[in-house]
């Protein structure tokens, strides 16, 4: 017996002695820091992988402002492109976040630039991805951080365009044990003032539309995640995203009608229009992550529920009169045109990530069920009373199931070469039911949409890659409705449910030399684009129609480099000059048939850092654009000159950053289209010209690990306009 308890004294001695030696070296693990300097570009088989953390021009800002200085990326005004392409998806952490326009950069302000350790910029999605749209993919990486950890911050922004707007936020997140929860919370208010200026040129007449605007805003947004981890292997959570947008928009339109002959004012027409718009947004997120083994091997699984309701009350008035001010007989109209939108989907998706000796798979599949409610009504004022006109009202209800499955293998055939392949199938099912007409449109169809990447590295300073993608674009839920959304008395809008998706072929040849360079050579060839044109009728007013169509088969080729420059620590560069053929022929005869021509853009990004400690950040961005084509219309040249000063105080903690946006005005776009041909000549500004104060203070830890959640219904998402 007392052998035993000598033993079980050893024994327990000897673990005693173990556990405190573990927690020591763990300890001294914990100490060691391992210094390596990751290159600040660096090129994998299907992505370019921008490492953030070696950027002075991020730091101390949000994820806009790494946005900025990434190779292949543009941010303009608070919106976001890509080299090449005519839409954006963004990822945080491989997942999907489901936002689009200013939810979408509201939330990307959240993010501070220093938690960012990296961006991906896929230009050539691989097969797992929706085959929607001609998109790139943005994939922020987030710094992995230890548990036990919180942190939050607060925000404030003064913006000044023509009118002042304001914005207040702050966010909360908190690492413990097996529970993470990440929370974030913001309230924008203010209005801008854009105009739109327009010119007709007919036979006999020229119509000059001078549209001056001013929009209020007022927009709430708000996340909420939580994720609980059983275990190293498995792990569950949901996240739930909202916003509430209501908008009331001025509309101040006048039109000088001038005649031919005489070259003096036939008569005015004089518009006036207030629209008080609400639009909400709701989305739930659960999935779950199982790893099977240590090898990489684990199977995800994802369910979304996505709400969106879209409701807009305008009431427009219509006077014509004579060049003295005398109103025509007559000629008064005023109308409400009252629309509600009714938005559900319900997806799920299952991916598998399956990692072997001989290569890397990756398989899985998604259900889509979406269903569209839309009414519109319009009631004649014209008499001083509400006139029903059920002409010009409508129920329409539109159902879109997608199912889809996908393959992809990458293997490394050897030091220098490596490749991946992959395929997706996607079926779809549409029935669009226009219940005032008693009409009901079908569409179903089946498609292959194949991925391939190939990669030559003979050393470390010289990549060569390229890689090819075949994709579709649906049309937007709106644009299928088939009746009328007046926007005065002369013009209106009108959908089309026989529209059909676009199809594009996507290629791509680069090259990145020393990790700073990359030269790029990218082709892309879209049959049966959509769009809205504008058809006259010149024996009734000339009345002008804007209806959605497909009609636009187009290719473009084009060569993009870029140079990020990083001297001494104290200045950072980064440079692009991006030049493109664009071919776009029309298939509608009374839409120019055939318009090609070049594209050149310039863009510079400059940041310098005005003292050792790289605390007080000045900014110096530049970007010009030449006169050239945007599908069958020409564009004139426009460039954007932008400054910023940024201040960083208690260990960087704290930021405060003075932004100059556009300062020249030098932004705006004149575009010609040739309709019916007949000459049109729209001259826009946004009224971006601004002047920015924004703070930002951080407490807490501040290398909190976020957990984002991926949605399964980002393409459906997209196709919303808010």
């Amino acid at each position: 017996m007392k052998k035993y308890t000598l033993l079980f004294l050893l024994i327990s001695v000897f673990s005693f002695a173990q556990d405190s030696i573990n927690k020591i070296v763990e300890k001294q693990i914990e100490q060691i820091e391992i210094v390596t300097k990751k290159k600040l570009i660096e090129r994998k088989i299907d992505r370019l992988v921008f490492n953030v953390e070696n950027s002075i021009s991020a730091t101390g800002g949000d994820a806009l402002d790494a946005l900025k200085v990434t190779p292949g990326i543009r941010v303009l005004n608070d919106k976001i492109s890509m080299i090449g392409k005519s839409g954006m998806i963004v990822m945080v952490d491989d997942k999907v976040i489901k936002l689009s326009g200013d939810d979408l950069i509201g939330f990307l302000k959240t993010i501070p630039s220093d938690n960012i350790k990296s961006i991906e910029v896929i230009t050539v999605p691989p097969s797992k991805y929706e085959a929607q749209g001609n998109s790139g993919i943005i994939n922020i990486k987030l710094n992995k951080v230890k548990q036990n950890s919180w942190n939050s911050s607060v925000r404030s922004t003064y913006t000044q365009t023509t009118y002042p707007a304001g914005t207040i936020g702050g966010s909360f997140n908190y690492n413990k044990d097996k529970i993470s929860i990440e929370s974030d919370l913001g309230y924008t208010n203010g209005s801008i003032a854009p105009s739109y200026n327009t010119t007709f040129f007919y036979p006999n007449q020229i119509w000059r539309e001078v549209n001056t605007n001013r929009n209020y805003y007022d927009l709430v947004r708000g996340k909420l995640g939580v994720n609980y981890r059983f275990s190293d292997k498995f792990n569950i959570g949901v996240q739930y995203m909202s916003s509430n947008n209501k908008k009331r928009n001025l509309e101040n339109d006048h039109s000088t009608i001038t005649d031919n002959i005489s070259n003096s004012i036939d008569s005015l027409i004089v518009n006036k229009a207030e629209n008080r718009i609400r639009n909400r947004f709701n989305t739930v997120d659960f999935y779950s992550v199982y790893k099977l083994d240590t090898l990489g091997r684990k199977i995800s699984a994802n369910f979304n529920y996505l709400k969106f309701k879209d409701t807009q009350d305008r009431i427009f008035s219509s006077n014509n009169l004579l060049a003295n001010n005398v109103v025509i007989p007559n000629s008064y109209y005023s109308a409400n045109n009252i629309s509600k939108q009714d938005i559900e989907n319900y997806s799920a998706n299952v991916d598998v990530d399956f990692p072997t000796k001989f290569a890397d798979f990756t398989f899985g599949g998604k259900v889509s069920f979406t269903k569209n409610k839309t009414d519109l009504a319009l009631y004649n004022l014209s008499s001083g009373s509400s006139i029903y006109d059920a002409a010009q009202s409508n129920r329409f209800v539109y159902k879109e199931n997608t199912e889809a499955l996908y393959f992809s293998a990458s293997k490394k055939l050897s030091e220098k070469w490596e490749t991946q392949l992959g395929l997706r199938f996607e079926t779809t099912q549409t029935e669009g039911n226009s219940i005032s007409l008693d009409r009901i449109n079908k569409n179903n169809y089946s498609k292959l949409f194949p991925t391939f990447y190939l990669t030559y590295t003979p050393d470390e300073n010289n990549i060569f890659s390229i890689n090819y993608s075949r994709r579709l674009n649906r049309p937007n839920f709106e644009d299928l409705n088939p009746f009328r959304i007046y926007n005065n008395k002369y013009q209106y809008s009108e959908g089309n449910p026989f529209l059909q998706p676009s199809y594009s072929h996507n290629m791509e040849l680069s090259y990145t030399l020393k990790n700073n360079w990359t030269s790029k050579l990218y082709y892309s060839k879209i049959t049966d684009g959509s769009g809205g044109i504008i058809l006259i009728d010149p024996v009734n007013n000339n009345l002008q129609a804007n209806i959605i169509l497909n009609y636009l088969n187009s290719q473009i080729i084009g060569l993009s480099e870029s140079y990020t420059l990083n001297l001494k620590k104290w200045f950072q560069s980064y440079n692009s000059f991006d030049v493109y053929y664009s071919n776009s022929k029309s298939t509608v005869p009374y839409v120019n048939s055939n318009v090609d021509g070049f594209n050149y853009n310039l863009t510079t990004n400059n940041t310098f850092s005005l003292n050792k400690e790289k605390t007080v950040l000045f900014g110096l961005n530049y970007s010009y654009n030449f006169k050239g084509v945007s599908g069958v219309d020409r564009i004139s040249a426009y460039s954007q000159l932008d400054v910023s000063l940024k201040f960083l105080f208690l260990n960087k903690n704290l930021s405060l950053a003075i932004i100059g946006n556009d300062i020249l005005k030098s932004s705006i776009i004149t575009q010609t289209s040739i309709t019916n041909n007949y000459q049109i000549i729209y001259k826009n500004y946004e009224d971006i010209r601004f002047l920015r104060l924004s703070l930002v203070y951080k407490f807490g830890n501040k290398d909190i690990k976020s957990t984002q959640i991926e949605g399964s219904n980002e393409e459906e998402k997209n196709r919303l306009k808010k």
